[in-house]
């Protein structure tokens, strides 16, 4: 996923025009010193605008990603709740702590689909199996069709992947999360590979 954004952000609108630009002048349709001085200058502003913009965006996950680390468990259960409820006709509630049988969050999505929601805080941690098997297991304790373990850590182990594979199970780390806030607050649809329509 992260690829997938890099990879769009690598040529600004600026840079293409340059390109065309200096396309232009290579090929010989049109040659003037003052278009070339012009594509340049254009060029340069750009490659510095973007940069620039890619440092602050680069800044900003990382101050968030602070943010979220710096939140006790149950905050961080209450923060995924808040994210979830706010995506246009979602509802989502955390549960009561210790006695949550394995969810520590219900969502209800738009077309009333229910997705248990398994969080674990665990900043410099990855996430093993059990988080896993006691997903699945609060599936049926709170009739939901759809399960998600959530993460504020690095990722998650080979047999966990492997056993949310297995089982349907979503696994979402901190980038997943931040996808969503996007999301919520240009009051648009959660992406499909996340939760459910």
């Amino acid at each position: 996923m992260a690829r997938r954004r890099r990879k769009q952000e690598e040529l600004s609108p600026t840079a293409v025009l340059f390109l065309f630009l200096l396309g232009l002048i290579v090929f010989g349709w049109y040659s003037s010193a003052p278009l070339l001085v012009g594509a340049g200058v254009i060029g340069l502003g750009g490659a510095v605008w973007h940069q620039v913009n890619s440092a602050k965006r680069r800044r900003a996950r990382t101050l968030a990603l602070q943010d979220l680390q710096s939140l006790s468990h149950r905050q961080f259960e209450l923060h995924v709740a808040a994210v979830i409820a706010a995506l246009p006709g979602w509802q989502a509630e955390a549960t009561r702590g210790s006695s949550d049988q394995g969810a520590d969050v219900i969502a209800i999505s738009p077309q009333r689909v229910r997705v248990a929601v398994q969080v674990k805080h665990y900043p410099t941690n990855n996430v093993g199996n059990k988080a896993v098997q006691e997903i699945v297991a609060s599936k049926a304790i709170y009739r939901c069709s759809e399960a998600v373990v959530v993460t504020s850590g690095p990722g998650y182990t080979r047999a966990a992947v492997e056993l949310a594979r297995a089982n349907g199970v979503k696994l979402w780390g901190p980038d997943d999360l931040f996808r969503l806030q996007t999301q919520a607050s240009a009051k648009q649809a959660a992406p499909r590979e996340l939760l459910p329509a």
